[in-house]
């Protein structure tokens, strides 16, 4: 993102003043306005690929069981009557689904819809399969149990511990089948069609859309993909429904009159009569909004702006930091020659000081970490111990592995296949986070005094995301959030996840890693489970792939007109449906 010119940033933010202070009243007693920071690329679920999509679409549908915010156990049944009946051999599930249940259109949700989404989210051509792959590869069927509509059996290849969490209350959101699929796309292939197809790669999967282009699977996929962003379109079963969706501005989205909450539950309450997610791009200009009292809620606040933010000058807005359940990383790209050496990876992590980032550019609000497992997990191995920041230590490292200035022109070099090669690279962060990018030219001083030159580039979004899928970095600024129950790594770190899009960015390939994470989704006995989830982290510490930063809490500001505000550390950390506005 370039950087905008000081005189029409100003214009900008005077013009916000006077564009924030335009809503009413009534409009504020019976909504609540949460600020985004992206556009939504689209809000289905197989297809989304931001938390912020997420979010949204979470209001919208719902899955068979849900995460206890509390607990973090996916034990609520939701959609369905009871926790599945699981068979002894643990492929088999069977689900009975609750009857009344009504999509927003006023359509009964039944056994179908539930069968269609799964064949949707199974589509081999689905913008979002690449993610959605490692967890249901092995789901390989779903079938209505005797004909009962209201009776639905899955039947998985092989037994795997996060069914539940992963497949029944995170990624097989229903959606309607009526409203997908109305050429009845997904009736004319099988489940074996769907197995047949297993492209090993992205080029391999466009060379078959290509030869297929009439396929009901391709046609299936551009249809969500032609919908993705048609509001008409986007229903669910949620407690709320798209009102209006102006691209660059805001979705709002109002009650789903046909919605009914699960067995009365305090997690399915939905109080606002709306709630609008308002995007604005500038940090500054979103909390402008937030003291004029136009946005009610910043969710992800940066932490400069959250520390300057003076709740005794604006009496009507609360602030607080939270712990979550996430991580931040320097991410390096092991297909890089400088970063191959995992000798070379443990000296850089030495080169990060840590405790004074947090100190000075997170104003405290984070927690340094050793384990990508957090620590209130029954599986953390706590025998890791921190790295600590020793630009000595760093040295020898990098002398050890045979990085040296060899030409006398201040940077260290290497002779890799005949070559010298200097140690020079590039970080990559996104666009208007200033906190990733000062910590990035905190890093970049403290590598240059060791004789390495880092720059820094930020970019939109979209590229960043585009450049790391298609490993086109040297390294780069990143955090992701834990799983929201028991910790299961193989979609970050597994090899295979290194292909076809996924989400090995930094091409991290260790037979030792690859092992473990296999035997721990093969292992039903939570307790060996712990054991082999501990062994992963610690090979992952010995090898490096990437440099743990922190646990960063989550910085909120929010108008404090509602009540029943609570904050969790499972995904998102709020939900907007339970607060109440006051009246």
């Amino acid at each position: 993102m370039s950087r905008t010119n000081v005189f029409l940033k100003v214009l900008f933010l005077s013009a916000s003043i006077f564009l924030f202070s335009g809503r009413s009243h009534a409009q504020a007693g019976s909504s609540v306005m949460v600020h985004i920071l992206n556009n939504p690329e689209s809000l289905i679920p197989f297809n989304s690929t931001s938390i912020e999509e997420i979010n949204i679409e979470d209001q919208i549908f719902e899955t068979l069981l849900r995460m206890d915010p509390i607990t973090h156990e996916p034990d609520m049944p939701w959609l369905a009557e009871a926790l599945p009946v699981e068979s002894n051999d643990h492929k088999q599930y069977d689900f009975t689904l609750r009857k009344g249940i009504k999509f927003a259109d006023g359509t009964k949700l039944t056994g179908a819809d539930v069968i269609f989404s799964l064949k949707a989210a199974k589509n081999p051509f689905g913008a979002g399969h690449t993610t959605l792959q490692s967890s249901l590869d092995w789901v390989q069927r779903a079938e209505l149990v005797d004909g009962d509509p209201y009776k639905i059996r899955f039947i998985v290849s092989k037994p795997y511990w996060q069914i539940r969490q992963f497949v029944f209350a995170s990624i097989l959101t229903i959606l309607p089948k009526h409203i997908f699929d109305p050429k009845n796309f997904t009736d004319a292939y099988s489940w074996d069609d769907i197995d047949k197809l297993q492209p090993k790669n992205y080029d391999e999967l466009n060379a078959l859309k290509e030869q297929m282009p009439d396929s009901p699977m391709v046609l299936s996929a551009q249809y969500f993909e032609e919908i993705s962003r048609d509001p008409d379109r986007i229903l669910g079963s949620g407690p709320y429904q798209i009102e209006e969706w102006r691209i660059n501005d805001r979705v709002a989205l109002k009650k789903n009159p046909n919605y009914r909450n699960r067995n009365n539950s305090e997690f399915g309450k939905a109080y606002p009569d709306r709630i609008i997610y308002k995007q604005i791009s500038d940090p500054t200009a979103a909390v402008t909004a937030l003291k004029t009292k136009y946005l009610d809620v910043i969710g992800y606040l940066q932490l400069s702006l959250w520390k300057n933010i003076d709740t005794t000058s604006f009496p009507f807005l609360s602030k607080t930091a939270f712990p979550q359940s996430s991580f931040a990383y320097i991410g390096w790209n092991i297909e890089r020659p400088y970063f191959r050496d995992q000798k070379v990876r443990l000296a850089l992590a030495h080169l990060i000081d840590r405790k004074m980032m947090i100190d000075t550019i997170l104003y405290g609000q984070a927690e340094q970490i050793q384990s990508v497992v957090p620590k209130f997990r029954r599986e953390y191995n706590s025998n890791i111990p921190l790295i600590d920041y020793n630009p000595e230590t760093a040295r020898r490292l990098l002398k050890e592995a045979g990085w040296e200035d060899h030409d006398g022109d201040g940077i260290i070099d290497k002779r890799i296949g005949g070559k010298l090669i200097p140690f020079k690279f590039s970080f990559i962060c996104n666009a208007g986070n200033l906190v990733r990018r000062n910590c990035l030219l905190v890093l970049a001083e403290s590598f240059r005094q060791v004789g390495i030159q880092a720059d820094v580039y930020a970019v939109e979004w979209s590229v960043l995301l585009d450049n790391l899928r298609n490993h086109n970095f040297d390294a780069t600024y990143g955090a992701w959030q834990n799983d929201e129950g028991e910790t299961d790594n193989y979609q970050l770190y597994h090899s295979s996840q290194t292909k076809n899009n996924g989400s090995n960015f930094g091409n991290w390939k260790s037979k030792r890693a690859d092992s473990v994470l296999e035997a721990i989704r093969n292992e039903m006995d939570a307790g060996k489970r712990q054991d082999l989830e501990k062994e992963f982290q610690q090979i992952f510490y010995e090898e490096q792939p990437v440099a743990l930063l922190w646990s960063p809490y989550t910085a909120v500001v929010w108008n404090n007109r509602f009540d029943n505000v609570k904050w969790y550390s499972l995904r998102q950390g709020y939900n907007p449906a339970w607060w109440i506005p006051r009246k």
